[in-house]
C-alpha cells in the first residue's frame, strides 16, 4: 500500500498526507501558494484545499502582503506536524528535488 492509499483511507483524501509532508518536509518555513502545486503529483486546486485544512488547524499561517499578488504561507510550530512525520515516516513518502516518493507500506 503506497503513501496516497494510506492518506486516503486514514487521511480520507489521497492527496492530503503528500501535501502535508510536502510542507512538514520543505527546508524553508516560508513558501509561496503556487509552489506546491509545481510538484506535479497533485493539482493546484486540491494543493489550495488541503493549505487551506492547514490553516484551519493553526498548523499554517496566511500572509497576503499589500504589494504582492502571491499568497505566502508561514509554517507554524505544532504538535499536530508530528503525526504528518510519523505517517509520512511509516509509509516512506519523501520528497526530493520536487520529486515526491510516495513509498509503501511493508
Amino acid at each position: 500500500m503506497d503513501a496516497s492509499e494510506v492518506s486516503e483511507h486514514l487521511f480520507g483524501r489521497r492527496c492530503r498526507l503528500p501535501v502535508f509532508a510536502w510542507v512538514a518536509q520543505n527546508p524553508k518555513d516560508r513558501f509561496f501558494q503556487s509552489e506546491v502545486g509545481l510538484y506535479g503529483s497533485v493539482s493546484r486546486s486540491n494543493a489550495n484545499d488541503e493549505l487551506k485544512r492547514l490553516l484551519a488547524l493553526g498548523m499554517l499561517r496566511e500572509d497576503r502582503p499589500d504589494d504582492n499578488r502571491r499568497v505566502y504561507y508561514d509554517r507554524l510550530d505544532s504538535p499536530l506536524w508530528d503525526i504528518v512525520t510519523s505517517a509520512s515516516d511509516t509509509v516512506g513518502l519523501r520528497w526530493a528535488d520536487g520529486i515526491v516518493d510516495l513509498g509503501h507500506l511493508r
